[in-house]
C-alpha cells in the first residue's frame, strides 16, 4: 500500500509483509517511509527520524567493517568538496557509482553523524558536519582493506623529475592508466613530505603490476640498482579516477595520496599527517 503525499504533513508509506533491503534503500532515497510485517519501521520527515530494525543494524555493522571500493572512491570524491551541498544524483554522477551505492554511502555517514540532511526526497542535500572526523573514518575504512599487489622496477634517469616524465611518457604510449601517489604524489603537488625520494609509488589500472612493469619496459629491480619505481595495482580506480594532470604527469587525488602514505606505515605515517595538515585541512 502506498500513501501519496497529497497535502502538507502526510508521509508516503509502503507497507508489506517483507521488504528486501534493496527496495528499502530505494524507498528511503525518494523520501518514502516503510513498514513491514516483522515490526521494522523507517520514517524520515523533517526533524523526525525513526528507524527500527535489529537485523538491519547487524547488516550496517558488516557494511561499516567492509566498505567497498566504490564506497571508498565515493568518499574520496565527497570529501574533496566538504563544504558543498551533495545530492544523491550529484554523488552518483561525480563518483561514477550507482544511485543505490550513493544512498548507502550517505546512510553510513548519517549513522556516524558526519553529514547533515536538508530537504527531502530526490532533492535532499547532505552537508559534511565534521570534516576531520570524516577523514578519520575514511582512513579507518581504507586501512581495513587488504593492500593490493605491487611490483618493483627501475628506470635509468638522472633525477626524480626525469623519472616522473619518462614513466608518464611510456604509460601514455602503451595506454596504461596511472597516477603517482604517496610521497611521489605529494612531491608533484609541491607539498613534499620527505627530504629525498628513493622510490616513487605509482598506481596503474588495466594491468597487474607485474604486467605493467613488463609492458612499460622497466628494468627488473635486481642487483645494485634496486627499484626506483614501485607499481601498485589500482583496484577500484582509487588513484586513477579523477587524477590531476600536473605539468604533464598524472597525480592521484590528494585524499588518496594521504591514504596511501598512511597505509605504508613507518615514517610514512608521520609524512601522512604532515601532508594532511599542509594540504587536506586547508580545503
Amino acid at each position: 500500500m502506498l500513501a501519496p503525499m497529497t497535502r502538507t504533513g502526510e508521509i508516503g508509506l509502503t507497507v508489506a509483509g517483507q521488504i528486501p533491503q534493496r527496495e528499502r534503500d530505494a524507498l528511503e532515497a525518494v523520501g518514502l517511509a516503510w513498514c513491514d510485517g516483522r515490526g521494522a519501521l523507517h520514517i524520515e520527515a523533517g526533524v523526525l527520524y525513526v528507524h527500527i530494525d535489529v537485523a538491519a543494524k547487524r547488516q550496517v555493522d558488516r557494511e561499516e567493517a567492509t566498505l567497498g571500493l566504490a564506497g571508498i572512491r565515493a568518499l574520496q570524491v565527497l570529501l574533496a568538496d566538504p563544504t558543498g551541498n551533495w545530492t544523491l544524483t550529484r554523488l552518483q554522477s561525480e563518483a561514477a557509482i550507482s544511485l543505490g551505492q550513493a544512498h548507502n554511502v550517505f546512510k553510513l555517514l548519517e549513522r556516524q553523524r558526519l553529514v547533515q540532511t536538508e530537504g527531502r526526497g530526490p532533492l535532499q542535500r547532505r552537508v559534511i558536519t565534521d570534516y576531520r572526523a570524516a577523514l578519520d573514518w575514511l582512513a579507518a575504512a581504507d586501512q581495513r582493506r587488504r593492500r593490493g599487489s605491487t611490483a618493483g622496477g627501475y628506470l635509468d634517469v638522472r633525477n626524480t623529475r626525469e623519472l616522473f616524465h619518462q614513466f608518464a611518457e611510456r604509460a601514455e604510449r602503451h595506454g596504461v592508466p596511472y597516477a603517482f601517489t604517496a610521497a611521489a604524489g605529494a612531491e608533484l603537488l609541491e607539498s613534499p613530505v620527505l627530504t629525498r625520494l628513493e622510490t616513487v609509488q605509482v598506481r596503474v589500472g588495466l594491468f597487474t603490476p607485474d604486467d605493467a612493469v613488463r609492458v612499460l619496459e622497466l628494468e627488473p629491480a635486481t642487483g645494485a640498482s634496486g627499484a626506483n619505481v614501485e607499481v601498485w595495482a589500482d583496484t577500484g580506480e582509487l588513484g586513477t579516477f579523477r587524477a590531476n594532470n600536473v605539468h604533464g604527469v598524472n597525480v592521484a587525488p590528494p585524499i588518496r595520496i594521504w591514504l596511501d602514505l598512511a597505509r605504508q606505515g613507518g615514517r610514512s605515517v608521520d609524512a601522512a599527517q604532515l601532508f594532511r595538515e599542509q594540504t587536506l585541512e586547508r580545503i
